[in-house]
Formats: structure tokens, sequence, C-alpha cells
């Protein structure tokens, strides 16, 4: 397996406790008997697996795909959902669309445009794993997030990947960057 450079940013336990106090901040914004939750595939599966454990039970679990990354670590193109929701789980209905990350926010603004113009939801309400506002290019924010980063740092695992690699990790890496802002390789094999 090829390996990079890399730091340790969240180690398993505080991945956990920030999920805690995610889900503690977003109960209260969960009003109404009908909540959809939309996970944003396939980077905020771990997460939103995990966050609506937490959460009061009878949600509707559904799902959206966007993809813009490609096998980079800026966005290659614009967002546009190529997998949506089934109508009925999101018309007249509180969305809690959950992200892995809002960097650029491209992507979590063309998922709530389209849930809410395209698909008719009531409302929309955003939960990230990670806040990153050091990257925001459009003006958005998130409702409730677990953890904010405000250094732009490269980040894989729980979720979070590089070339569809490393989202099976249980805890959160920092892969450092060269000056082409791709991964460096480590010369030495390492187990991390």
């Amino acid at each position: 397996m090829k390996t990079y450079r890399h730091r340790t940013v969240l180690g398993k336990e505080e991945l956990s406790g920030a999920l805690d106090g995610l889900a503690e901040r977003l109960i209260p914004l969960l009003e109404g008997p009908e909540v959809t939750a939309i996970p944003v595939l396939g980077g905020a599966m771990i997460f939103a697996a995990d966050l609506v454990r937490r959460l009061p039970a009878g949600l509707v679990m559904d799902f959206i795909r966007i993809q813009t990354y490609g096998n980079s670590t800026s966005p290659e193109k614009a967002p546009k959902p190529d997998w949506t929701p089934n109508p009925e789980n999101v018309e007249g209905k509180h969305c809690l669309l959950m992200d892995d990350i809002l960097d650029t926010g491209r992507t979590l603004t063309e998922a709530r445009r389209y849930l809410l113009e395209e698909m008719g939801a009531a409302k929309v309400t955003i939960a990230v794993l990670i806040d990153k506002p050091v990257r925001r290019a459009v003006p958005i924010q998130a409702d409730a997030y677990a953890v904010q980063f405000m250094e732009d740092l490269f980040l894989v695992g729980y979720g979070l990947d590089y070339r569809g690699r490393y989202r099976n990790l249980p805890h959160l890496l920092a892969l450092e960057t060269g000056d082409d802002g791709l991964p460096v390789p480590l010369t030495v094999e390492n187990n991390s």
C-alpha cells in the first residue's frame, strides 16, 4: 500500500466525543414529526451512520450523491446531483443534510438548493463532521458541526478520502502536501 507523510489530528475517542456533542446540539434543531436524514454519498456515510445512532429513533434515511473531487485534492467540476432521494422522503419534510466536510461550500450549497427548490423540502438543516471555513468559496454555514479546523489541512479517514482510499480509517489524519498540492509519499512504509 502506498502511504503518505501524515499526522493524526483526531483519534477514535476524540471523534466519538465530538459526535456526542454534535448530537446534543442537533437534537433541538430537529423539530417536527417527520425528519429525513440525508447523507451525501460517499464521504458522509461513516459519519452519518455514527451520528444517526445518537439521534432520536424514527428518522427516515435516504441519500444524495454529488461528486466534485474525482482524484484531486481540489474540486474538479461543478457540483451536480447524480443520485437523489426518493421524492416522498423529501417533499414537505424537514431534511437533515449531512456531509463529512464543509470546506468550499459548493457541494452543500447545491445539495441544499436541490432539496429545497427541486424536491420541495420544507426545511434543510445542515450537519457536518468538519467545518473548515478557511476554504469557503460560497456563503454557507453548517447549522451544527462536530469539529472546526481553522488550518487548511488535507484530511483523510472517518469517511474522508484521497482517490477513494482511507475512508475506513477509524481516526482522522492530515496528509502533508507538496508544492503541487498533492500528498507527499513516504519513502519508508509506515503502519499508522
